[in-house]
């Protein structure tokens, strides 16, 4: 039997105990301040927390919590978790809460919680659940106000969807390069210009679409971009799906990350129609730069001709057809004839020639211009020409001019012989069509052979003054049909392809008017009476004019100026023997010409009845005579027959003094 513990024994037992509870209060002292350091810590987190009961009822709210959803402690009493879940969100919470009773942690969930003022406020956060002896007590969730993250994010995402409809809808064309060539993204614009879809671009090398022709530039030109941070021009020719060549010009640079390049960022305009423009006008100011030097000749070398011409003619009314001196003279007329075609070739570069129009169907025209040229040649003509073709207002000379142009052409074409097929139809032409012509009906005409074709780099200068790749061909032909074409309200353009022939197409509008009936010439002069007053400052032509007139019985006076016309017109009708008709010179140098003295006639006499003539205008006159008060025009160079024409019609109408 134990015996009672002595003293020392129960103070050593006391002692014991006082270490003890000492420890206990010092453990419990720690825990006291590490629960206070936790409660500062979650209650001074930036982070919303709160935990809840199983049924939603709030345990604990940190300050965060309270004042992003602006609860005060009051408040939490009689909340619910799913009061401050927005409507929109109830379902999907509701989920995750039953999940959370189950045990499943959320490492990362984002909803919505509404404040107090309903202001909502987007939160991502992780939720756990504390169980006890099995069952949950408590479940904690640490979230974050991700408000302004989204939207920012929102934001990025409409800055981006602004961009992407920007560029997409964008005219100019856009495309980005992968540094291999292979494009990475190209915009609607881009697309529908070179003729692919979406799904085609994947995989597709910017250097399959680069015509043939420029690939060398391209490659060195983006290599270029691909080393520099610079902004580079670029001007160069893309070749469509359907194998168009598309002209496009514009800039671009390269994005770099760590000195290495990412992507080429490039903005392209298609500039195919404002170069064929350019080209077109660069074509109009090298003529009108010819046709100042080619008017001043023709204008001299046609009075030159008017004489020549007037003298043989006139010369030929003396003899028998049989006489060998008459065909010799007939001969002479024909080479004469001949250089007056060339000066109408020069007239077509100057201002002054203007064609002189009239209404027809150039079926016959046409047909007659051929079969010219082509007597005695190796090439066969093929006519499908409709049969209703709309009439046309043009000068027939000038159109003849230019189908001759055009089958010499071929026939050089088609040395060793061929076939030329010569086309004509109505088209209607709608508004903004490619072709640059105003819209309406036109006559669309076509010459199509079968030579050896035009290389491409000649063909952007065959219209070109002085061009030409033959080594007898003088370069003025097809500059000379353009010319006419152009001044017809036309156009004139070009196919070809090496091996296969040349088509060239014109069109030319059709006219609401009745086209006249074309008649041959008739050569027998008119025997008319009256008194003619010839104006003309060289001598040469008046001389002629007085004698090719008095042949067929005109009285006759002649003025070297408009002042001395009028003069003379004033004192016959003055003496009571005034002129019937006046032969005005439309340019008279360093005088007044017709255009001038017509406008002081018909001031002196409404019903002065003149005709005018030149050789080169730096006006329509010729063509629009009748609004500048004339009754007819002979132009320079003229036979006799072409004079007596002309003045037989005037002075045999009846007698009456009206104007014309």
């Amino acid at each position: 039997m134990e015996g009672k513990p002595t003293y020392e024994q129960l103070e050593k037992r006391v002692r014991q105990l006082e270490q003890q509870n000492r420890a206990r209060q010092e453990t419990i002292l720690a825990l006291e301040e590490s629960m206070e350091r936790y409660s500062d810590l979650v209650d001074n987190a930036s982070d919303l927390i709160h935990s809840v009961t199983p049924d939603g009822s709030f345990l604990y709210v940190n300050q965060a919590w309270r004042e992003a959803l602006g609860f005060r402690e009051e408040d939490i009493a009689g909340l619910r978790l799913m009061d401050i879940v927005d409507e929109s969100c109830k379902v999907k919470c509701g989920n995750i809460f039953k999940c959370l009773l189950d045990g499943q942690p959320l490492d990362r969930n984002e909803t919505i919680f509404v404040g107090k003022d309903g202001r909502k406020i987007v939160v991502e956060g992780r939720c756990r659940t504390r169980f006890v002896d099995g069952r949950p007590v408590a479940m904690t969730g640490i979230f974050r106000d991700i408000s302004d993250r989204n939207r920012n994010e929102a934001a990025l995402r409409e800055s981006e969807r602004r961009y992407r409809d920007l560029f997409e809808n964008a005219h100019d064309l856009i495309q980005i390069v992968r540094p291999d060539g292979r494009l990475q993204y190209v915009n609607k614009a881009w697309r529908q210009t070179f003729g692919y879809s979406a799904e085609e671009i994947d995989g597709l090398s910017i250097f399959d679409l680069i015509s043939p022709d420029c690939h060398d530039h391209c490659r060195k030109t983006f290599q270029s971009v691909i080393s520099e941070e610079d902004v580079h021009y670029i001007d160069t020719v893309f070749v469509s799906k359907q194998g168009k060549k598309i002209i496009i010009e514009g800039n671009a640079c390269c994005k770099f990350q760590d000195g290495n390049p990412l992507s080429t960022q490039c903005i392209f305009r298609d500039v195919t129609e404002k170069k064929k423009m350019e080209e077109e006008l660069l074509k109009g100011q090298k003529l009108e730069s010819v046709g100042v030097f080619a008017g001043g000749i023709a204008h001299d070398f046609n009075n030159l001709l008017t004489a020549i011409l007037g003298n043989i003619s006139l010369a030929k009314m003396y003899l028998n057809r049989q006489d060998e001196v008459y065909k010799r003279l007939e001969m002479t007329e024909k080479a004469c004839l001949q250089a007056r075609t060339l000066t109408q070739q020069l007239l077509t570069f100057s201002k002054g020639g203007a064609p002189i129009k009239k209404t027809t169907t150039i079926s016959e025209l046409i047909k007659d211009s051929t079969s010219f040229i082509l007597r005695g040649s190796p090439v066969k003509c093929v006519y499908d020409l409709a049969d209703n073709l709309w009439p046309i207002e043009v000068d027939e000379g000038q159109l003849s001019q230019v189908t001759q142009n055009l089958v010499i052409n071929a026939t050089q074409a088609m040395a060793s012989g061929g076939i030329l097929t010569i086309l004509a139809k109505n088209v209607d032409i709608a508004p903004h069509n490619l072709l640059t012509l105003s819209p309406g009906r036109y006559i669309e005409l076509s010459f199509r052979d079968e030579g050896a074709g035009i290389p491409q780099e000649h063909l952007a200068k065959i219209f070109d003054p002085y061009f030409s790749s033959k080594r007898t061909g003088s370069g003025l032909g097809l500059t000379i049909a353009y010319s006419i074409i152009k001044k017809h309200d036309g156009i004139i353009s070009v196919d070809s392809e090496l091996g296969k022939g040349t088509t060239f197409n014109i069109y030319l509008p059709a006219t609401d008017k009745t086209a006249l009936v074309r008649k041959s010439d008739v050569e027998a002069s008119i025997t008319t009476h009256g008194r003619v007053l010839i104006m003309d400052d060289e001598e040469i032509v008046r001389e002629i004019a007085i004698e090719m007139l008095g042949y067929i019985g005109c009285e006759t006076a002649a003025a070297k100026d408009g002042n001395e016309a009028i003069e003379l017109y004033v004192k016959a009708r003055e003496e009571g023997k005034p002129f019937d008709a006046v032969l005005m010179d439309l340019t008279i140098a360093g005088g007044m010409g017709g255009k001038e003295a017509i406008m002081k006639l018909l001031a002196i006499d409404p019903a002065v009845k003149a005709v005018v003539s030149s050789g080169y205008a730096n006006d329509p006159i010729m063509a629009n005579y009748k609004e500048y008060g004339f009754c007819g025009v002979v132009p320079k160079p003229y036979k006799i027959h072409e004079l007596s024409a002309t003045f037989g019609r005037i002075l045999n109408e009846e007698k009456g003094r009206t104007a014309c």
